[in-house]
């Protein structure tokens, strides 16, 4: 019987992605079906995150995942020419203090999102061979003298220091990366439904769950399901209870709504280039992010990134303005119309107080950066400040809910500002779950319990 996943951003497509290649026979009988309540993929985090990722930088609970999801991410671009095609790069990390201020409230693990405090308090305490600014850079127009990314405008009493280097860190353009995952899921069999909202399960003559009922356009359709696994970020409490309408258990994740812009500079004209990681003197480009705590010249913590996009050309992300209050909309349809137009102008100051045109003989910008794309887009938060992967057990569904016996509900979410770097990782050890193979990574502190 089909195994429908209820998600359609990163998570969603990894699960599906890794699923019908450990399962080909149920993708090519169109038996793997994504389904999400958006009018169409990538409206919320998939489409407007970042796109860091990470080895090493997670709390003991989540570390296995961390390290199996970066290898996997390396070697899905090495096969598949993902520098070319999502913007794969090795990035080394900077931690930029202004003023000290800020200093002092580093916050461990995941606690950093909520207090507003920069990510680099989770970075690797010493990180292997990252020994100064200039390690490993070539010398040429978009690097500075000291190694440093020249798309950076240098800071009045602003440090900047090495906190992490490529072997660790890298850096994807994740829209790119989840069309790719479309593509491969859509060609192998996989079913992608979209506008589709789940409204409740329905039982077959024994009594068992049979599937779920969706609604679509005033009508609703059943798809039948052995498994149903809930991948729909911060949507994913909602999704629960609305198919498991009698169940005491809730999932224990609330949104968080960020704010990003992406830019390009006259300054960041083409990938930086570093000839050190191959003996030949084959140039491969690199990414630069620089991480930020709260300062006399932002309010909030940015974090910026360097990357390519699908055509090939440089672009600068900027985030870490996050709005504790705003609400879920019903569907990631509604996010976009949220948008604070003053929130929006803050996160424009940071970009160009961080990369603009600095003004001779004055500690001024000017904002020469040419908008790409603004977004704002609602992370799924635990309560513990790890991912939650795990089937559900039998008694939290409900009464009288009994799936099949070689079935199940799972979930994978609360993966938080780690969506992107974790995904690969969640996405086959989801998969294994499903077929019953021990999982690549350590997950048994991820459990729902």
């Amino acid at each position: 019987m089909a195994t429908v996943i209820l998600g359609g951003g990163i998570i969603g497509l990894s699960i599906a992605y890794h699923f019908s290649e450990l399962k080909p026979d149920l993708a090519a009988s169109h038996q793997i079906h994504v389904v999400d309540s958006a009018s169409e993929l990538l409206l919320s985090a998939s489409g407007y995150a970042g796109g860091f990722l990470a080895k090493d930088w997670f709390s003991p609970a989540s570390a296995s995942l961390g390290e199996l999801s970066f290898n996997l991410h390396k070697e899905l671009a090495a096969t598949h020419d993902g520098a070319r095609k999502w913007g794969y790069a090795p990035s080394k990390v900077y931690s930029l203090a202004i003023d000290s201020r800020g200093m002092g409230k580093q916050a461990k693990d995941e606690d950093w999102l909520q207090s507003g405090t920069s990510r680099s308090g989770v970075a690797p305490s010493s990180a292997d061979g990252a020994t100064g600014p200039g390690a490993g850079a070539d010398r040429h127009e978009m690097v500075n003298d000291d190694g440093s990314p020249a798309w950076f405008t240098r800071q009045r009493n602003g440090t900047l220091e090495v906190l992490d280097d490529e072997g660790n860190c890298a850096q994807v353009e994740p829209r790119q990366l989840c069309q790719w995952l479309i593509e491969r899921c859509k060609e192998r069999g996989v079913q992608i439904h979209t506008g589709c909202v789940a409204c409740s399960i329905f039982k077959n003559a024994e009594g068992k769950v049979a599937g779920i009922k969706v609604r679509k356009d005033m009508e609703i359709y059943e798809k039948h399901a052995k498994n149903i696994v809930l991948a729909a970020g911060a949507w994913t409490p909602k999704v629960f209870q609305s198919i498991f309408h009698d169940s005491k258990f809730r999932i224990p994740v609330t949104p968080l709504a960020g704010y990003s812009i992406v830019v390009r500079s006259p300054r960041l004209t083409k990938p930086i280039l570093d000839l050190s990681q191959h003996s030949g003197g084959t140039p491969v480009g690199i990414s630069h992010a620089i991480y930020c705590n709260p300062s006399p010249n932002w309010a909030f913590a940015p974090e910026a990134f360097s990357r390519l996009s699908a055509d090939g050309k440089p672009e600068i992300w900027i985030g870490g303005l996050n709005d504790p209050g705003l609400q879920l909309p019903d569907t990631a349809n509604g996010a976009a119309s949220l948008r604070d137009k003053n929130k929006s102008e803050e996160m424009r100051k940071a970009m160009v107080a961080m990369t603009g045109l600095s003004r001779q003989g004055d500690n001024l910008q000017v904002d020469d950066l040419e908008t790409k794309r603004e977004g704002l887009c609602f992370r799924p938060i635990s309560r513990s400040g790890y991912p939650i992967i795990s089937k559900v057990p039998a008694n939290a569904l409900g009464k009288d809910i009994e799936m099949e016996e070689d079935g199940g509900v799972f979930v994978a979410t609360g993966h938080g500002p780690w969506g992107i770097s974790l995904s690969l990782g969640t996405g086959l050890v989801m998969a294994e779950l499903l077929i019953g193979r021990k999982p690549s990574a350590d997950i048994s502190r991820l459990a729902i319990r």
